[in-house]
């Protein structure tokens, strides 16, 4: 990793995504919403910990949903105490197993770039 120093060093960036279609089901920036979710019990609490607005943190969530074609929230409706949602059995199998994928996937690409590394430009 590039520090203050090392500016000019190459590094490797991996993504990871699933789609169906062209729409993106889950990524590492949906999953991180929907463990934001299932932690503070609630899209506004998820979107305030992330540093999201509520309204993009909730267009993020319907559209997992779309392209998952599930549900992926329970919601309870509000009051003075406010609502509260919780991720579906279907999410938070889909969450851990995308973490089972991407990171795997991550490693596997930094060690081949490690590997390969001298045949890049210094």
């Amino acid at each position: 990793m590039p520090t203050a120093e090392q500016p000019d060093l190459l590094r490797l960036r991996v993504k990871v995504w699933i789609e169906r279609g062209d729409e993106v089901v889950i990524s590492e920036y949906r999953a991180r919403l929907l463990e934001a979710i299932a932690e503070h019990g609630s899209v506004t609490a998820a979107a305030e910990a992330l540093h999201l607005p509520v309204r993009t943190a909730w267009k993020k969530l319907r559209e997992m949903e779309a392209a998952a074609a599930i549900p992926l929230v329970e919601s309870g409706s509000g009051g003075s105490t406010g609502g509260s949602s919780r991720l579906t059995p279907e999410a938070l199998a889909m969450v851990e197993a995308f973490r089972r994928i991407a990171g795997p996937t991550a490693a596997v690409a930094e060690q081949g770039f490690v590997d390969e590394q001298r045949r890049f430009p210094r």
